[in-house]
């Protein structure tokens, strides 16, 4: 699956920049910079084996997790750093409108090949997510995938604002974390949570967690592996539905995950 593997390396490198960034105000400029360039833009589910006919089990797991938590959305639901619109096409056919936000433009561009297509789209618009462009308690739901792990607890804290601020009262905030992993383990302990700790986090900015879904569980790993190698979805998807209906709440009570999904109600 994917480009090769010349070309998926030169990607990932350059996706990853040369000099990893230290402090918050750092990475916010190194990412803009990266997912403003057309290159990666372009590449971008080519390389992670996010495209409609790439059989991913993280991908497949993902939209379960929020499609169940996103079943009894009825207003409008917002995607913050929307990116080529992978969610989007899955998801926009919750709620009762999806608005899906970013500061790229490339990325837009992307997205807009993939699900503006018709005019029940979904609405993409230029953004900031520390600036959003909406009035206070407009939607019902947030989404923020690939971009709040991304930054340190200082930058979170402004993201948490915005996304409280633009929620309505009952409404819902949905993220995906960095849990402990192998391949996390070059993030630092602020970005790599426990449920605990980021129970606490959530918290601290007007929130309250009430649920999480594991979404990069071992066994589901190993018994998907013959159906990702035959390219069999409803196989990738039965593995990823142990994941998220019987294996995520062993996330909460060891306080452990390997990664997941955060579900937040606004406090």
């Amino acid at each position: 699956m994917g480009v090769n593997e010349n070309n998926r390396a030169g990607a990932e490198k350059k996706d990853k920049g040369v000099k990893p960034p230290e402090t918050t105000a750092e990475v916010i400029r190194a990412l803009r910079r990266n997912y403003q360039d057309e290159a990666v833009a372009r590449t971008y589910e080519e390389v992670r084996d996010f495209r409609e006919g790439d059989v991913s089990l993280h991908y497949e797991t993902e939209v379960l997790a929020l499609s169940e938590a996103l079943g009894g959305v009825r207003g409008e639901i917002l995607e913050v750093a929307v990116g080529t619109g992978r969610l989007c096409r899955r998801l926009r056919r919750f709620g009762g409108g999806y608005t899906g936000l970013d500061v790229s433009m490339q990325m837009l561009s992307e997205a807009k090949k993939a699900v503006c297509r018709d005019a029940n789209g979904p609405w993409l618009v230029r953004g900031d997510a520390f600036q959003l462009p909406f009035k206070d308690n407009h939607f019902e739901a947030v989404v923020g995938f690939r971009f709040i792990t991304h930054i340190g607890p200082d930058g979170r804290k402004g993201v948490y604002t915005e996304l409280r601020r633009v929620l309505d009262d009952d409404g819902i905030l949905l993220f995906d974390f960095y849990g402990w992993r192998r391949r996390s383990a070059k993030k630092t302990d602020d970005e790599r949570l426990t449920v605990g700790a980021l129970r606490s986090e959530v918290e601290e900015n007007g929130f309250r967690l009430i649920k999480v879904y594991g979404t990069r569980h071992v066994v589901c790993d190993v018994v998907s592996v013959p159906f990702r190698w035959l390219k069999i979805r409803s196989g990738v998807r039965a593995a990823g539905w142990l994941g998220v209906k019987m294996l995520s709440p062993l996330d909460e009570f060891f306080d452990r995950s390997r990664g997941g999904i955060a579900v937040c109600k606004k406090l």
